[in-house]
Formats: structure tokens, C-alpha cells, sequence
């Protein structure tokens, strides 16, 4: 009997007997635990298993038990399924360590995008970029780089782009090498945003937020059932809020049909648009001679002061088309299948004030006069069309259980970068102002016109298998190979000078390569509440990671390598109701790209080491009934410099602290149901002292700093009916100024006391 025929038994068998009907309307119209696809499959399963015993009384409170104890998503701040690691895995069974912010975690804290989510994990840090407003994203010390450390749904999200978290299910960050299963890039580890999917039964919810500096923001969550085997979701969302300075204005929309749910072939069909037009906050240089100097103590800067103008601009627009496919075969094999493709349009310029040289915290007043320059203006337009396909089945072989999991991914990207010329450069003049008139609502009649300076185009192909094997009762082992193959071809316009925007040359470089990742795990579970791993993990960079970087001398240098060591427990506790995990580890690139005077015109050596170790730990779950904990944490002693190129800046750095790596970073959030109506929550975010990059050694700045901080959020939840409620949010109580995006020159500070109020319904 095929899948899809049996699926059509179990539907109509859900008729048969008032105890099966009583049963599927707990499953199917329990909005509280918005029923997966998994799960009506898991209940046709358990259906045609009563229909065979007529043992009906005794299974049916088991699926009831199972569902109100273990609610997930946005019932649970506790997730025990990963989909990081390529297919729905147990986390338990993941080698590395996995962090899961789901989508109760997210509405909690009132998170709008992916860069506030990140926040919220341990070890991450933020760089600002020569314009200021890109988002160059730390992990371990090393840049999760937008080519290849950025996932949707496990597969490649391209591009430099403000991404809104109204789509989104959850967010899971896995931490060490990956490039075995995501191909060049992740060293320090990946973050792959997972998104909403359409479900099995018809709920419908809508939030309005109002709050601080004009905030507005409306997010609607559209799900019906068309009919037994399909869906359609809708999420849309519209933010705007006006500071007076740095500004909001943005709205997305995010539409899915899914169709053949639960049969042998199911069928996904979305789209997706994000259109942007904000105000970007401006940076300030640090403290001091105007380059050194530190972020805190400074009494007459306030937290969110904009000192930019209205001329500013972060404009974008994200638009792509996702198909998917799952085929399930007869012998529970599964191959799962996707395509996106879509185009990715970025323009900005920011601002950035500057001290006289000398300024200090003591000699500081309102009226201090703050000079203002326009950073680097930078355009981008970017498509890229992805697809991977993965196949994961379980055999037993040689008396062992072996859960083998292969497949292949390909991409074609083209990305063209422009920069401003004539009137406009980048270091263009936006008048002065003092610290004690931000907001000045000054306005310029000039604006960056725009000529090519890069343009990339390239193909890649991957191609992976991975092996878990049970090898003893309590012992698993993890063994994957993959290669990659990568060519591209480059080209750099040239301008005599900066009042023309005809290229004198336009030479052109080509880059093929081909290299190969590993990784390997040991696993002991002694308990189903209990695992241990060991794991070893390689990853790669290739010049183009950095495409506008890609000239004749790197692209003669093979790829950076790295690897990861890791040794970590996964643990339940109280019956599975609360989860920790915790994991030493040590992260090293191993041949970092490095100048050195005898090959400088023709290519880098491979000369450089840094690695970064230290202890990261998570727990997340329900204490009591009534009292839910997440918390992430990371401490990480050691991020040095171990070996840099021949010059005497390189050499200097040798023994560094790696920048962009403070020591300790955490979150936390406890919630408390004080009453059947009445949620209350609370929670911390915060880092040691932080130092900027210094130069382009990685080293981190030996005058720059920003001081540790810690900041606190409060939320209260009120539900006027069971599908009805208010929250109430408070974010950084105490107004604190905290530098969040570093560079060399400058810093951008951290968001100001904000106060949302929510109402949102279910129907």
C-alpha cells in the first residue's frame, strides 16, 4: 500500500469512533502547540497502529501526555530538534554545540531582526565596516561571512541586507567548522534562520506594537488549510518609527503554499520580499585624539544621540522565490530538495562625527563641537539562485545501525559593487554640530552618485556523505566527507581619477578551486537524557569570500583552512523539562592569508595562525510549571595571534589578542507564570570590555576600547482571553551607553531605552 493511500486511511479512520474524533481535535485545532506536519504524521501513524490492535484507550492519552508536556516553538523557550545539521535531528546528536532561540524567545524580548536574535547568543560580536552600517557578524573571534556563514532553511542567504525576523520560526547558531556540510566559509560557525511553514490546520494571529521615538510595527501570521494535504501561510509585517534621527521605515511579506503534506511527495512553493528605507545611526570616533580613546563614562552622550543627517540612507530590497520537494520513499529513505533564487539591491551612507583632537571625558560639554564627515557611500546589487538536494536513510549493516545522510548543492552568483565619485567622494563634509543639539534635521543638497568598482560572477558545487553509526549501545560515531569545487571570474574598474566615472582599466581575474572538508564525532549516551561528544570539524575560505577583495595576488592563493575541537555534554534534567549543554573548545585557522615583501606582486602565503578557546554553556527549559529559563553563555580566555606575515606591523601583532573577542558574553531570560492570566519576565544581556580590530592584522587595538557592559530588559504578558493579550517591554531599563559595532575609527552605540507595547490575537 503506497503512502499517500494509507494517509487517506488514517483521515477517513478519524471517523470512525468518538475516541478517534475526540483525539484528532485535540491535535488538529490545539492552537496552543501549532501542529506540525510531523506531527499529523506521527498521529496517521499511531491511527493506523489502533485501528490494527484496537487498543484506542490505552495509546490515546500517551499523544495527549506528549503534547502537553513537551510544547515547542512559540509555546517553549525549550527546543529538542535542530534542523542545522541538514534534515530534523535530535540536538542530542549533533557533535557541536547548537544554540536555539525559538519563536516564544523572540516574541518575549520583542526581537524584529536577526541582528537583535544575535544578541541574545553568547560569543557573538558586532563590527562596524568603513561605511558604518554593514553588519559584520563575530563568532569565536572569526567573521561569520555573509557568502557562506548565513543560512535560510540550511541553505546559502547571500548578501549584506537588513534581515527582519518577522518569517522567522527560529534561529539556530551551531559554533565550530561546518564546511563539511555548508561548504567554504564557517569557521567560527553558522546561523541559519529557519522559517515559518504552512501547517495543517487554520489559526490566525495578528500583533500591533507601539512604543518609544514613534515605533510602530504590525506582523500578521495568516495559516488555513485548504483541504487534507495543503496549506497556505501568509506572514506579512510593516515597521516604521520616527527618532528624529536615526529612522524606520520598512515592510516585508512572506507567502507559502505547501501541498501533499504528509504523503509520499510534498511540495513547498514560497516567495519572499523585504523593502527597506531606513535612516542608519550614525557612528562616533572614540573618545580622545579623535582614533583612540573609550566608550563609557561619558556623561553628555546620551544612548541612541544621532549626530548624522537626514541625507543619510540604508535603502534595500531582498526578493526570492523558494521551491521545495520531499520525496519519501517506501523504505523511509527521504530526499529532501530545494531551490531559491532571487536578487538582493543595497545602497547606504552614514555618518560619522568626530572629536577635536585632545577631547577628553573631563573636557567635554554640550557645547563641544562635533565634526561631521560622510563614511564610504556603497551600492550593491547582487542574485544568486541556490540548490541542494539531501538524502538521509537508515540502514543496518554489519549488525550496526548506520543513519546516512549525502546529497549535493550547487550555486551560480553575480554581485556588482559601486562606489561614490565626484562631489560626493568618501570622506565627504556634512557640516559640524555639538553633542548638545543631536537631531539637527540637517539635510543636503548633495548625494553619492554612484560608478562600478567591482563586478563578480561564479559557480560552485558541493558534493557531501556523512555516516552516524551505532557502534555499541551507548556509542555512536560520526564520520563526513565533502568537496567542493569553486571558480569565479573578477573584474576591478579603475578610474584615473575621482571626477570621472569611465574606467581607464578594467582588468579581470579568474579563480577556480577545488578542496576537500572533514568531520568526525564520538558520541557516548549512556541515557536518553545524557550525551557526550567529541568532535573535529575543518572549514575553508576562499579569496572570493570577500569577492571585492579578489585581485591577481590573491587569487593566486589557495584557501585558508581551519578546523575545531570540541569536547561537550548534552543533558536533560526533570524529566527532560529542562536542557543544559556545555562544550570546551578550540577554534584555529591554521594558514591565514599574509603579505610577505618577496611575493607581494604575485601572491599571499599562507603564513598566518590564530585560534581562539574557552567553555560556552546553555540551558533552557522549565524549572517549575511556572517558572521557564534560557540562558547562554561564553568565556573565552584565550583568542590569540600565533603567527602573521614578514612586515613589522604583522610581526608586532604576533601574540595579540584577537579584536572583536571579549572574554565573557552572556544572556539570560527567565519567565515566571505568576498567574493562569499573568506572565512575567525578565532578563540580562552583556560582554566584558571589547576592543576593535587594529588595522587589517586581527589583532585587537591596543588604544581603542569599550567598556564592559550589562543591560536589562523586563516584560509582562496579560491575557484577556485564552487567544487575546497585551505585553508590555521594557529594553535596556537603565539607559546604559554601550559601544555594540566596533571599528578602528569609530563606534556605533547600542539601541537606548526603549519601551514597546504589544496587543496581539489569536483566531
Amino acid at each position: 500500500m503506497s503512502r499517500r493511500k494509507n494517509f487517506k486511511q488514517k483521515q477517513a479512520l478519524t471517523h470512525v469512533t468518538p475516541a478517534l474524533e475526540a483525539t484528532k481535535t485535540v491535535v488538529n485545532s490545539n492552537a496552543q502547540f501549532a501542529v506540525l506536519p510531523l506531527g499529523a504524521m506521527l498521529l496517521a501513524a499511531s491511527v493506523s497502529g489502533w485501528a490494527q490492535t484496537s487498543t484506542v484507550p490505552t495509546l490515546e492519552p500517551v499523544i495527549v501526555k506528549e503534547k502537553a508536556e513537551m510544547p515547542e516553538g512559540k509555546d517553549a523557550l525549550q527546543t529538542k530538534k535542530s534542523s542545522i545539521g541538514k534534515g530534523n535531528q535530535d540536538i542530542r546528536d549533533i557533535p557541536q554545540s547548537v544554540t536555539v532561540m525559538t519563536e516564544k524567545l523572540l516574541d518575549d524580548r520583542r526581537i524584529d531582526t536577526l541582528k537583535e536574535a544575535l544578541h541574545h547568543t553568547a560569543g557573538i560580536t558586532f563590527a562596524a565596516t568603513e561605511n558604518g552600517t554593514d553588519q559584520d557578524i563575530r563568532l569565536r573571534g572569526f567573521p561569520v561571512a555573509t557568502v557562506g556563514d548565513l543560512l535560510i532553511d540550511g541553505m546559502r542567504d547571500p548578501s549584506q541586507y537588513d534581515r527582519d525576523a518577522f518569517n522567522y520560526d527560529r534561529v539556530e547558531v551551531m559554533r565550530g567548522s561546518a564546511s563539511m556540510l555548508f561548504g567554504r566559509g564557517s569557521t567560527g560557525g553558522v546561523v541559519n534562520q529557519v522559517t515559518k511553514q504552512p501547517m495543517l490546520t487554520t489559526q490566525h494571529d495578528v500583533e500591533a506594537t507601539v512604543g518609544s521615538r514613534g515605533y510602530m510595527r504590525t506582523t500578521g501570521d495568516f495559516n488555513l488549510r485548504l483541504d487534507e494535504y495543503s496549506a497556505l501561510r501568509i506572514n506579512a509585517m510593516y515597521n516604521k518609527a520616527d527618532n528624529g534621527g536615526a529612522n524606520i521605515d520598512k515592510y516585508g511579506i512572506a507567502p507559502t503554499y505547501r501541498f501533499g503534506i504528509g504523503s509520499d511527495d510534498e511540495f513547498a512553493v514560497g516567495l519572499f520580499h523585504l523593502n527597506v528605507d531606513n535612516v542608519p545611526q550614525s557612528s562616533a570616533r572614540w573618545l580622545g585624539n579623535g582614533v583612540t580613546g573609550t566608550l563609557s563614562g561619558v556623561p553628555n552622550l546620551k544612548p541612541g544621540a544621532f549626530y548624522g543627517t537626514d541625507s543619510d540612507y540604508l535603502q534595500g530590497k531582498a526578493s526570492y522565490v523558494t521551491l521545495k520537494h520531499t520525496h519519501r520513499f517506501s523504505d523511509n529513505g527521504e530526499l529532501k530538495s530545494q531551490l531559491r533564487s532571487g536578487t538582493f539591491d543595497r545602497a547606504q551612507w552614514g555618518t560619522n562625527a568626530s572629536f577635536a583632537t585632545g577631547t577628553t571625558s573631563a573636557t567635554l560639554s554640550d557645547a563641544t563641537v562635533l565634526s561631521r564627515a560622510g563614511l564610504s557611500p556603497r551600492k550593491d546589487s547582487y542574485t544568486g539562485t541556490y540548490f541542494q538536494s539531501d538524502y538521509s536513510k537508515t540502514f543496518n549493516w554489519f549488525d550496526m545501525n548506520h543513519e546516512i545522510l549525502t546529497g549535493f548543492d550547487a550555486a551560480v552568483e553575480k554581485a556588482d559593487r559601486y562606489g561614490a565619485w565626484g562631489t560626493v567622494g568618501t570622506n565627504y563634509n556634512k557640516g559640524s554640530t555639538t553633542v548638545g543639539t543631536p537631531d539637527d534635521g540637517r539635510t543636503l543638497t548633495a548625494e553619492p552618485t554612484y560608478r562600478d568598482t567591482v563586478g563578480y560572477k561564479a559557480k560552485a558545487f558541493g558534493l557531501y556523505l556523512q555516516d552516524l553509526a551505532q557502534i555499541a549501545p551507548s556509542w555512536k560515531v560520526l564520520a563526513g566527507l565533502r568537496y567542493d569545487k569553486f571558480s569565479g571570474d573578477f573584474q576591478q574598474f579603475n578610474y584615473a581619477n575621482a571626477n570621472t566615472n569611465v574606467p581607464s582599466t578594467t582588468p579581470t581575474t579568474s579563480l577556480s578551486e577545488g578542496l576537500f572538508s572533514h568531520r568526525l564525532g564520538l558520541l557516548y549516551q549512556p541515557s536518553k537524557s545524557a550525551s557526550y561528544h567529541l568532535s573535529y570539524g575543518t572549514s575553508f575560505n576562499t579569496s572570493a569570500d570577500t569577492y571585492q577583495y579578489v585581485t591577481a595576488q590573491n587569487a593566486n592563493t589557495p584557501p585558508e583552512k581551519s578546523r575545531n575541537i570540541e569536547l561537550g555534554a548534552k543533558l536533560d534534567w526533570l524529566d527532560g523539562q529542562l536542557s543544559t549543554r556545555g562544550a570546551l573548545f578550540r577554534t584555529e585557522k591554521y594558514n591565514e592569508r599574509t603579505t610577505d615583501s618577496d611575493f607581494a606582486g604575485s601572491a599571499y602565503l599562507l603564513s598566518g595562525k590564530r585560534h581562539s578557546a574557552g567553555v560556552e554553556l546553555d540551558v533552557v527549559g522549565r524549572l517549575t510549571p511556572q517558572w521557564e529559563v534560557y540562558l547562554s553563555y561564553a568565556w573565552t580566555p584565550i583568542a590569540k595571534i600565533d603567527a602573521a606575515g614578514s612586515s613589522a606591523t604583522a610581526q608586532a601583532s604576533v601574540g595579540s589578542r584577537v579584536g572583536l573577542t571579549p572574554k565573557r558574553s552572556g544572556s539570560v531570560w527567565v519567565g515566571y507564570q505568576a498567574t493562569s492570566q499573568l506572565r512575567l519576565a525578565g532578563g540580562f544581556n552583556g560582554m566584558s570590555k571589547n576592543r576593535p580590530l587594529q588595522g587589517t592584522t586581527g589583532a585587537e587595538s591596543t588604544t581603542a576600547e569599550a567598556a564592559g557592559y550589562v543591560t536589562a530588559d523586563v516584560m509582562g504578558e496579560y491575557k484577556f482571553t485564552e487567544n487575546t493579550y497585551a505585553q508590555v517591554n521594557v529594553s535596556n531599563i537603565a539607559n546604559k551607553l554601550y559601544g555594540d559595532q566596533l571599528y578602528p575609527g569609530f563606534v556605533i552605540s547600542g539601541a537606548p531605552r526603549t519601551y514597546k507595547l504589544t496587543i496581539g490575537t489569536r483566531f
